[in-house]
């Protein structure tokens, strides 16, 4: 299915933002955690994202001047219809139509990887080969697995499956687990949940049902609420180890 759904169109009929609408909202968590562990922007030469859709959470970094005037920033994805998209966003930022684990030979002081290995059909493989192109690396993985996804009749994992790709489904031990495995030194990691994007697309009485006891959870225990209720993304700052 991997490489079928991205690169016959289907994935883009179905998903013909690639997202752009959550990039604002993914940069700024990445950002927050760096910034929250008095990371070295200074020191930065080369932003690389890896599975960068339309581009634009590179767009974000570009803009926010938090990198140096000189920083280099580039995108790779196998997806044709996507880096055609992000082309045209900046012309300073330089995508490329290809496998950066397979076509390139440097290596990045920066990776961003938002929402990319749960698409890929042996995450093992790709992250072990991805931990020796950079330094730094910031994850952002989609946690699908809890309680009310467990017991719930939709099948959320069938919907994710069928319409975004996922192919591996994670809680935060499991994507904690699977990055040690593969060579990574979590540095730090936060919740994060854009919870004004989804409720728009719910009823006020949808939205009071499900928000308002998850947002009581929240306040005393993140981790606990996440694994209740879901919805959450894990945000990891890591290192190669």
């Amino acid at each position: 299915m991997e490489k079928d759904f991205y690169l016959s169109g289907k994935y883009y009929q179905q998903n013909q933002s690639y997202h752009a609408e959550d990039s604002s909202f993914k940069y700024n968590n990445i950002i927050k955690l760096l910034k929250k562990n008095n990371f070295e922007f200074s020191k930065i030469n080369t932003v690389t994202e890896v599975g960068c859709g339309a581009g634009h959470i590179l767009l974000n970094a570009k803009k926010s001047k938090i990198f140096k005037s000189e920083c280099k920033f580039e995108g790779y994805d196998t997806n044709p219809d996507a880096i055609n998209i992000a082309k045209n966003i900046d012309k300073d930022i330089n995508f490329f139509n290809s496998d950066y684990l397979e076509t390139s030979n440097s290596r990045s002081d920066l990776i961003f990887a938002a929402d990319v290995f749960e698409h890929v059909e042996n995450p093992f493989n790709f992250l072990r080969k991805l931990k020796k192109k950079g330094k730094f690396f910031v994850f952002n993985i989609p946690l699908e697995i809890s309680f009310l996804s467990m017991v719930r009749n939709k099948n959320i994992f069938e919907n994710s499956f069928k319409k975004v790709g996922h192919l591996h489904f994670y809680n935060k031990r499991t994507a904690m687990l699977i990055l040690k495995n593969c060579g990574f030194e979590i540095i730090d990691c936060d919740f994060a949940k854009n919870r004004f994007f989804e409720l728009r697309n719910k009823s006020f009485f949808k939205r009071f049902l499900i928000y308002f006891p998850q947002y009581v959870f929240e306040k005393f225990n993140k981790n606990l609420s996440c694994s209740i209720f879901g919805g959450y993304s894990l945000v990891t700052l890591a290192k190669a180890s």
